[in-house]
């Protein structure tokens, strides 16, 4: 079972702003789908809006500055020591293991980690039969993906005027600082990247069956070229990390 000390002692935030408001109800019907067990409580960070749902706390920081900046200020009403972090447009389409989740949680109580990344592109240095090491020069070493993150960890690492991909980019080469930066070995979260560059891909507005998007849709060229980045990636994230490391700079 989960440790009720630690199950006190995580919150899930999901980071977004008002110009994606369109995206929560597809975010948060899936999330509850997909998690219908789950233990914490959910708060959504935006500016002025809010989603109206019974197990969504609002957290509303003003005037939109930066993704950065929102975070940190929403981050302030987050009393627990560790979060579990989001994106809205990262849609979970699998359901979550609940047992599998417990001993992630477990682990995390024993270990005190700054960082473990909920869904992995590549394979991390084998700590144990459960989690790996995230090595200190990988390029996405502060990687949005979902992840529980230590709060003050997070914090110190957020910079004002940031967005989510400068924060994965730039943020990774701050967090080298800091040890205990994890990785399942396995997914825990299996999820699709719905929105590129403010587009809806084309494959997830079908697979959502959504009828109706109020923002624009990829056409299918830039699908095509969209997915062929993606197997680059995928081929890219094989390398061991070294090479990856020296190609990135």
């Amino acid at each position: 079972m989960i440790s009720k000390t630690l199950n006190n002692d995580i919150d899930i935030v999901v980071a977004s702003c008002d110009s994606y408001s369109d995206v929560w109800p597809h975010f948060f019907e899936n999330f509850f789908k997909k998690w219908e067990d789950c233990p914490f409580d959910v708060h959504l960070i935006s500016n002025k809006k809010i989603y109206n749902h019974e197990k969504v706390k609002n957290i509303n920081v003003g005037i939109d500055k930066s993704w950065s900046e929102n975070l940190k200020k929403g981050l302030k009403s987050i009393k627990k020591e560790y979060i579990i972090l989001f994106i809205d447009d990262l849609i979970i389409n699998q359901k979550i293991c609940s047992n599998y989740l417990k001993r992630i949680l477990n682990w995390v109580e024993i270990k005190s980690p700054n960082y473990v990344r909920l869904h992995t592109s590549n394979k991390p240095k084998k700590y144990d039969e459960l989690l790996g090491v995230i090595h200190s020069e990988d390029p996405y070493r502060s990687s949005t993906m979902p992840s529980i993150w230590k709060k003050s960890i997070l914090r110190e690492l957020l910079k004002d005027g940031e967005s989510a991909w400068d924060f994965e980019i730039v943020g990774s080469k701050r967090a080298k600082k800091f040890n205990k930066f994890y990785s399942v070995n396995k997914n825990l979260i299996f999820l699709d990247n719905a929105i590129i560059k403010g587009r809806w891909q084309k494959s997830i507005i079908d697979k959502l069956n959504i009828e109706y998007a109020e923002r624009p849709i990829m056409t299918s060229f830039e699908q095509l070229v969209y997915n062929m980045k993606v197997l680059r990636s995928k081929l890219f994230n094989l390398l061991p990390v070294e090479i990856r490391v020296a190609l990135k700079n």
